[in-house]
């Protein structure tokens, strides 16, 4: 696999730089420091390297310098010399015009400014050129050979879950982190047998993401085209923008031509299995044993698993009405199992003596 050195000491900047290497497919290694960087630099060898300007010597020190980045540019430079490009990021090439040039003079093969493009040369594109220009070929694919003959339309197929990459009808797409912990929640499936639905703040939430609205949004957009581009490349199958994960109305949510299986070959749990799993002790949290209904019980489970649980919850989760919601909730009040907390447009449940 291509590995990438990143050299980056603001956690969040480094959570955005992981994600796109690893869509591209590649590994990250990940410093943050410059004293950090360079043990990983002696005996390992890297496709590329990603390198942030302002970074202290040490970790845990509160004194992050250009110069400390400058001076592990010369490092890498020195020691892989240009069959490993160094793309420094950097916000100083915005306020000192000659900081990227500076840098290239001294051997960085490219620089990207922060905060990152999104459109133009984003840093995708500046690492697969700056691998191109290096001379390091795209790994051959071993996929069978395009089928000849017009293009069809995607009819759904199996979706095999990895933690890097999902196979579509044997045609691999490479993924994030955060888009296969996105796929591993809308794969469970509702009692009723479909797909569940979440709206983009219920993922966000529910799966404890740093990221925003315009984050899960770039997730969907970024599996969907590499999806298409993928499919059309490999196999010859128009695949349409819905065409595996469909959004609008209850959220988004898998299409039901979509069979997803996991990685280990196990199919996807659906969402009664994973809330048995995860289920209240009857003996501490439900007293009522079998009184309470399937929604109450999936209500109380998500509570156990930290869950700021809301009505729209249970209503996006189940498709059941607002009035139904809240009555299940209300009653679950009455037997002192759960409180609401905070105002009444913003608060959210929780169980009962968890103060």
């Amino acid at each position: 696999m291509t590995r990438a050195l990143i050299v980056e000491d603001n956690l969040r900047i480094m959570e955005t730089v992981v994600d796109v290497v690893e869509s591209l497919g590649h590994e990250a290694v990940t410093a943050t420091c410059q004293d950090e960087a360079r043990q990983l630099i002696n005996g390992h060898p890297y496709a590329y390297a990603l390198l942030d300007l302002e970074i202290p010597v040490k970790q845990g020190r509160n004194f992050p310098r250009i110069e400390n980045g400058i001076n592990l540019l010369r490092d890498l430079v020195s020691h892989y010399g240009k069959q490993t490009p160094v793309i420094v990021m950097t916000a100083h090439g915005n306020d000192s015009p000659h900081q990227g040039v500076d840098c290239m003079k001294m051997g960085a093969a490219d620089y990207i400014p922060k905060p990152f493009p999104v459109s133009g040369q984003t840093l995708d594109k500046a690492i697969l050129q700056a691998l191109e220009n290096s001379g390091q070929s795209k790994p051959k694919q071993t996929t069978a050979k395009k089928p000849s003959g017009p293009p069809r339309p995607f009819e759904g197929g199996r979706l095999v879950l990895f933690k890097r990459r999902v196979e579509i009808c044997g045609v691999e797409v490479p993924i994030s982190q955060m888009m296969h912990r996105i796929l591993t929640r809308l794969s469970e499936k509702r009692p009723n047998g479909k797909y569940v639905a979440y709206a983009g703040s219920d993922l966000i939430e529910l799966l404890n993401l740093s990221c925003g609205q315009n984050g899960i949004g770039s997730q969907f957009l970024e599996f969907r085209n590499k999806s298409a581009e993928r499919l059309m490349e490999e196999a010859n199958i128009i695949c349409e923008r819905n065409s595996i994960i469909a959004s609008g109305g209850p959220g988004y949510r898998l299409q039901e031509w979509i069979i997803i299986d996991s990685g280990t070959g196990s199919p996807a749990r659906s969402s009664d299995q994973v809330s048995k799993e995860v289920a209240p002790d009857k003996t501490s949290t439900d007293p009522t044993g079998d009184a309470l209904n399937e929604r109450q019980r999936w209500a109380l489970s998500q509570l156990e698993r930290g869950v700021k649980l809301q009505l729209r919850n249970i209503i996006d989760h189940f498709g059941c009405s607002s009035a139904t919601a809240k009555r299940d909730l209300t009653a679950l009040k009455t037997l002192k199992l759960v409180r609401f907390v905070g105002s009444a447009r913003a608060g959210h449940y929780r169980l009962c003596g968890l103060d």
